[in-house]
């Protein structure tokens, strides 16, 4: 196996229970406007906000729009009338304080940090994920803190992972890798930067015929077998 003096580690749905952070703090936020919580009104959200993070990444809508877009869509299909604006100013600030991790991922930060220099690489808002990385008590693992919002590039453009190795010092790519659960944007992004790329894939998706990531795992804990 190849060694690594650098691995890069995305955020929500690598570390961060996403899913359940995600659907807190939408019961949260319907229930402070009125709107009683259903069954299928996660689901529907969950698949809107993914589609409108994707165009975002594919810069076919801009920051702004992606905050408006997804809770006008997700009101559409719900058949409710709220101004998206306010709804979104307090759905994030619920999303800001939820920090649920998934299982193994403080043991295994922990582990790594042994033997790695860890950065953490998200694509999110900076008044979100900032507030959650201290709740989460995950500051302490890493060298290095990059947060799409606040560069103004996101992965998976170059420009992106340019920002991360300045911030690195631009150690040699063969000696780094990235880690996280996004295809497009953590290991197609990777790849086409030159680094090495472990997908981790807990729910065995399909892989794309077009990405072939480095490695692939289902579990945390598999990562420190690989290395």
């Amino acid at each position: 196996m190849k060694s690594y003096d650098w691995l890069l580690l995305d955020a929500d749905n690598t570390l961060f229970d996403f899913d359940r952070c995600e659907g807190q703090a939408l019961q949260l936020a319907l229930a402070e406007h009125g709107v009683p919580f259903a069954d299928d009104h996660h689901p529907t959200y969950n698949v809107i906000n993914r589609q409108c993070w994707r165009d975002y990444e594919e810069k076919k809508i801009t920051k702004e729009e992606l905050r408006l877009r997804r809770f006008e869509l997700f009101f559409n299909s719900i058949g409710v009338s709220l101004d998206p604006d306010q709804f979104g100013r307090n759905y994030l600030v619920h999303l800001s304080t939820a920090a649920f991790l998934l299982d193994g991922a403080l043991e295994t930060l922990g582990k790594l940090q042994a033997n790695h220099q860890l950065a953490l690489v998200t694509n999110g808002l900076k008044e979100v994920q900032r507030p959650r990385l201290e709740a989460g008590a995950l500051n302490g693992f890493f060298d290095v803190i990059i947060v799409s919002d606040e560069i103004g590039y996101a992965k998976p453009h170059a420009p992106f992972f340019e920002y991360t190795f300045e911030q690195i010092g631009r150690p040699e790519k063969e000696r780094v890798m990235i880690v996280g659960d996004n295809i497009n944007a953590d290991i197609k992004g990777g790849l086409d930067y030159g680094i090495d790329a472990c997908w981790f894939n807990p729910g065995q998706q399909d892989k794309p015929h077009d990405i072939q990531p480095t490695y692939e795992i289902q579990n945390l804990s598999q990562l420190l077998s690989l290395l």
